[in-house]
């Protein structure tokens, strides 16, 4: 069987494809090895080189995985969560049978404690929780809500539960928007331990900053999410009246 040399497609991305479509068929199943390099350069008509150009790009996709003096194997399928919306991670990992445990349970830090730069001068909660999906650490969340406007919440039990819920049912508030931030980073220890992961590991850190109305950076998390065995992905809504083509102003006389 041979690649299209007529087709504008590079003959490497051609491959990937081919091994993406075989992979979906099950013919190359989870945790077993295809072919080598030598035999699909055989098997397509094509060099090496051009193999191992595919294969690098299915590697760097989580598709494929190379195990020195062993061959190259198919990875399980990576999830794909969709973890920025406004709604909040349990709303992204509902119907995953994800599980989110508290690690730290809410308490009003002291003015002199370590704060974002945002809530300078405010008193604020403080907690950390972990969410999970089958047993393996997904990301983690560090909290921190304005203690005047969210008074009380040290009562409240956040294990496995909802914020945003919490926020919409308990204090009758709403995100109107939200700010973010994302840079990636490699783990301290103690955040290193909490995912499962070492230091050369890098993380996806997410900054996020929710308003509710005329409460401005009411509440600030940092989130730590583990990319070596996850996507993350982000929804965005366009307002109804968006549009590619502005419509004309009219004039008046």
């Amino acid at each position: 069987m041979s690649l299209n040399t007529r087709s504008p497609i590079p003959l490497y991305q051609q491959l990937a494809e081919r091994i993406r479509q075989d992979v979906a068929a099950s013919v190359y199943a989870v945790d077993t090895k295809i072919p080598s390099e030598h035999e699909l350069a055989s098997y397509y008509g094509i060099g090496r080189p051009t193999v191992r150009q595919a294969t690098d790009l299915l590697v760097r996709e989580g598709l494929l995985q190379r195990r020195r003096g062993s061959g190259t194997y198919v990875l399980p399928p990576v999830q794909q969560l969709d973890l920025f919306s406004l709604a909040g991670t349990s709303a992204a990992l509902a119907g995953s049978q994800a599980r989110i445990t508290l690690l730290q349970p809410p308490r009003l830090l002291a003015l002199d404690e370590p704060h974002p730069v945002i809530f300078t001068g405010r008193r604020a909660y403080y907690f950390q929780r972990l969410s999970s999906l089958a047993a393996e650490p997904v990301l983690l969340e560090t909290f921190y809500l304005d203690a005047e406007l969210f008074y009380g919440l040290e009562q409240h039990n956040l294990e496995g539960d909802s914020l945003a819920r919490l926020v919409r049912e308990t204090y009758y508030l709403e995100a109107s928007e939200a700010e973010q931030s994302f840079s990636i980073i490699y783990p301290e220890p103690s955040i290193g331990i909490l995912l499962k992961t070492n230091r050369h590991t890098p993380l996806l850190q997410v900054g996020r900053t929710l308003h509710f109305g005329s409460h401005r950076a009411a509440i600030y998390c940092d989130i730590h999410c583990r990319t070596d065995r996850f996507h993350f992905s982000q929804t965005i809504h366009l307002p109804a009246t968006a549009g590619w083509i502005r419509p004309a102003q009219g004039t008046t006389a």
